[in-house]
């Protein structure tokens, strides 16, 4: 009898363990790309945009920038063409917000209504724009290459004097 109670016991715990260590392969797998944004104007502020396939025709776009404070709110886009050459806006983001210094925006087209998906964006010849604020756009706090700019995402590629960005 005793034999039988630990066979049991030590079936019970084999078990267990086999159950509790199963890795869970059945959710989703995310699929994302991140960008870096230079600091521009302020030293300080820097991050990355991170772009995450929510569906075949859905992205989300996730700016994070560190040294941003509390109170502001920073416009961001997506413009035309590499940073260094400038471009109008191709897509229009959800402002950063200062005190977290986080932006999240579902894309599913650009500002004129063309359809763009994540392979889509991970093509485009475009950079990613964060300006001081409504009343300074002029100013920018942050930009990088995204698409097939990302490779020119150099530091030194985010000079504003060189920006022509049509449109801010």
């Amino acid at each position: 009898m005793k034999t039988i109670k630990v066979t049991l016991s030590m079936f019970i715990l084999l078990a267990f363990f086999t159950v509790s260590c199963e890795k869970d392969d059945d959710g989703p797998r995310v699929i994302q790309k991140e960008y870096v944004l230079n600091s521009v104007s302020d030293p300080m502020i820097q991050g990355t945009i991170t772009f995450t396939k929510e569906s075949e025709t859905s992205t989300l776009i996730r700016i994070e920038l560190e040294g941003t404070e509390a109170g502001n709110s920073h416009p961001a886009h997506i413009h035309n063409n590499a940073a260094s050459e400038g471009g109008g806006i191709a897509i229009g983001l959800n402002n950063v917000e200062g005190a977290s210094g986080v932006s999240e925006t579902t894309v599913t087209q650009t500002g004129d209504g063309t359809a763009i998906n994540y392979e889509g964006l991970l093509n485009f010849d475009g950079h990613a724009n964060v300006h001081l604020s409504s009343t300074a756009m002029s100013t920018l706090i942050a930009q990088g290459n995204i698409g097939d700019n990302a490779t020119a995402n150099m530091p030194n590629d985010s000079n504003p004097d060189n920006n022509n960005n049509d449109g801010y």
